[in-house]
């Protein structure tokens, strides 16, 4: 517990370091008096720590691309997950501080509730049930980011996260006594509804989880970082959870340093540009999960009754969720279950 408490202050210091540095750094250049600036300079950080997932390459083009239509005005360096002392759930407090000034972010929960309806297991069964509920939600995250100074630019939406294990898996039974590493609570209750131990932690951290069986086995779509990890995986158990969203997300403030006509074209490049990368995640998990069949890793389909139990032990997640997080959440998740007939 020690150890634990240690390793809490030590990154709180080193995140409050981070921050004194970053504004000693602004007062230096604000003070350089008679010197022209000719751009804004952003930090950009992703919470995947490898750079050939869809979502990372994504992102690193994403905020390329805002820079070259900026025409100089604004320079933005990309930044790894790890990379700086920036943990996951903290991206969205770290965008807010202007720490880092855009970001890509799947761990909102705990800071935007209500997203993550999104996020809620076996709710959203495919693309189009996920654009009814964000049509519902995502103005009300929205709204909630901006109470912290944020600024969302857009989302995406990841393909169906399924089990994937360093030992062979046949059935949802087998989920009972194994440690699971999921992204959120919301995966997580799914594994605790039938006897699994849900860990949460990043994706930069999944390697060495798996490496030193911290973890038995992990939730992602083929398309997430199997591709990186392939290694250290022997099943997967196909049994959809969710479909996760991501909000890119920017510092306010810093976004309206930019003139208006800079501000329209990154709304507009982030808009094409995620809505490909949704589609693009989509197509390639289904292509890379016959590939990593044909490589070694047994894929299993969930049976229609393991689906049924899974959906039924669901539901009763959805409604205690929602009651734990105040009433509008309960009004909201029952527009979108409306919504969606369910």
């Amino acid at each position: 517990m020690i150890c634990v408490v240690q390793r809490i202050q030590l990154q709180a210091t080193v995140y409050s370091g981070l921050r004194i540095l970053m504004a000693a750094a602004a007062l230096i250049v604000s003070g350089l008096s008679g010197v022209a600036i000719a751009a804004e300079s952003w930090q950009a950080y992703t919470y995947w720590g490898t750079p050939n997932v869809i979502a990372s390459k994504g992102f690193k083009k994403l905020v390329d691309d805002f820079e070259q239509a900026s025409g100089g005005e604004l320079k933005v360096k990309f930044n790894l997950g790890g990379t700086l002392s920036i943990n996951a759930p903290n991206i969205n407090a770290a965008v807010s501080d202007d720490i880092i000034q855009i970001a890509d972010d799947a761990y909102y929960h705990g800071a935007v509730p209500i997203a993550a309806i999104s996020a809620l297991p076996l709710l959203v069964r495919g693309i189009d049930d996920m654009t009814k509920v964000m049509a519902i939600v995502r103005p009300l995250a929205e709204r909630d980011y901006a109470k912290k100074g944020i600024t969302v630019l857009g989302h995406y939406v990841y393909p169906p996260q399924v089990f994937w294990f360093r030992g062979n898996v046949n059935s949802l039974a087998e989920i009972k006594g194994r440690k699971i590493r999921v992204t959120s609570s919301e995966q997580g209750a799914v594994v605790k509804a039938f006897g699994g131990t849900a860990v949460q932690f990043s994706s930069a951290e999944v390697p060495a989880a798996l490496e030193r069986g911290v973890v038995d086995g992990i939730l992602t779509a083929s398309a997430g970082g199997i591709a990186a990890w392939k290694e250290l995986l022997k099943s997967s158990y196909t049994l959809g959870v969710n479909y996760p969203v991501a909000f890119i997300i920017t510092n306010t403030d810093r976004f309206k340093k930019l003139s208006p006509s800079l501000q329209a074209k990154i709304r507009e490049i982030a808009s094409r540009s995620l809505a490909e990368q949704t589609t693009e995640l989509q197509r390639e998990d289904v292509e890379l999960r016959k590939k990593f069949g044909s490589e070694g890793i047994t894929i299993v389909s969930a049976k229609p009754e393991e689906f049924a139990l899974a959906e039924q032990a669901s539901r009763a997640v959805w409604d205690e969720w929602a009651k734990a997080r105040g009433p509008e959440v309960v009004q909201t998740l029952d527009q979108v279950r409306k919504a969606l007939g369910r």
